[in-house]
This record gives C-alpha cells, structure tokens and sequence, in this order.
C-alpha cells in the first residue's frame, strides 16, 4: 500500500487535495485502503479492465477541454460563428473521451515498464 504522505511528497502534491481524490476513488471503488501500521491505498480493480476515463473520471469528476461557451450564446451573424466553435469543440472533447475510454490502466503500466527497461539497457 502507498500512503497519502508518501505520494504527496514524490509528486509535490498537496496532501489534502490527493485524500481528496483518493475519496473519490475509493467511493467508486478503484482503490480500497487500510488504516494503521503498514496501511495506506492499494487497487481494488482490475488494471486490466479499468479506463483511463473510469479513472479521471472518479477522481476529478469529469474532464472538459473547453467550456463556458453555453454562456457566450448571443444574437446575430456571430452567434452562427460561436456555435460552430463550440461544436468544434464539443466534437473535439467527445474524440478524446472515446480515447481515454479505450486506454486502460494496464496500457500505462505496460508503457512505463517497457520505458524503466529501456534505460536500464
């Protein structure tokens, strides 16, 4: 098991804001933790079977690559302009979730395996 303390001094991350997402994690049940000496969070999924997006979404609550253009609505040749942005982006946003929804949590273990390997070569 990792502690909160531990990861939050390897990555330089505030000790609160990781109990936070380590919350939500555990609410969504992606990771389970123990209490007391030798304790700390561990996974309680299948790497295998769980997304990129399963995991930022329990942990974040979701992700946007843009938003606020629902409030930029306005009247006359360029409100067609702003539409069309936000579709793009819309459209953009929709692309990356279906790619994060195809990665799982193995495909990254598997990545940095294989890039410790290369340097130890």
């Amino acid at each position: 098991p990792l502690t909160s303390r531990h990861l939050a001094r390897q990555y330089n991350v505030s000790k609160r804001y990781l109990e936070v997402v380590f919350n939500n994690l555990a609410k969504a049940g992606i990771i389970s933790s123990k209490r007391g000496i030798g304790g700390g969070y561990f996974l309680a999924s299948d790497i295998e079977k769980l997304s990129v997006y399963d995991l930022a979404m329990a942990a974040e609550g979701g992700i946007k690559i843009f938003s606020g253009g629902e409030y930029l609505a306005e009247e006359g040749p360029r409100a067609e302009l702003i539409k069309g942005i936000n579709g793009f982006w819309n459209e953009l946003n929709d692309e990356i979730m279906q790619n994060l929804k195809r990665h799982k949590l193995s495909d990254l273990v598997s990545y940095l395996t294989d890039l410790k390997e290369m340097y130890y070569i």
